[in-house]
């Protein structure tokens, strides 16, 4: 089963367009290791546009998650910018089999490793921007089959 956060928003989410999702995997080749992550934006009506990275080459798999996390966000908003729509009026729904990071992103678990503190407070500034959020954990299997991996 999965489940859902929310993450409260301003007066813009009430204008909120219909929901952009963004699914993201990262992992490592050993742990610590060599870090890799994919991503995928799902705009509504078309088909998943998917994005793979290459991380840095001494990081833990929950470093990667939200590295690849913070990727998918900021290319997200470059586009919506570039695209002239105003990430403020977007519902953004973010979907990840990382249990570790969809409950630190919606407060339920605390952070207490530093170097994931860092990771998990950009991600709160990116997430910001959005209209709306929706945090949203799902099985490996379904990232899977959109990612690939």
């Amino acid at each position: 089963m999965t489940e859902a956060a929310r993450v409260p928003a301003g007066s813009e989410a009430q204008h909120a367009e219909p929901a952009l999702v963004v699914i993201f995997d990262g992992g490592s080749v050993g742990n610590p290791g060599p870090g890799y992550g994919s991503y995928a934006f799902l705009w509504p009506g078309q088909v998943p546009e998917v994005h793979r990275l290459c991380l840095g080459p001494q990081m833990t798999n929950n470093e990667a998650e939200y590295e690849t996390l913070n990727a998918a966000l900021e290319a997200l908003l470059q586009r919506l910018e570039s695209m002239g729509q105003d990430p403020a009026r977007v519902r953004l729904e973010v979907r990840g089999d990382s249990q570790l990071v969809i409950n630190q992103l919606s407060g339920r678990w605390r952070v207490r490793n530093d170097r994931l503190r860092q990771r998990w407070l950009k991600a709160q500034v990116l997430l910001q921007r959005f209209g709306q959020i929706v945090l949203q954990h799902q099985p490996r299997s379904w990232s899977v089959a959109v990612l690939g991996h």
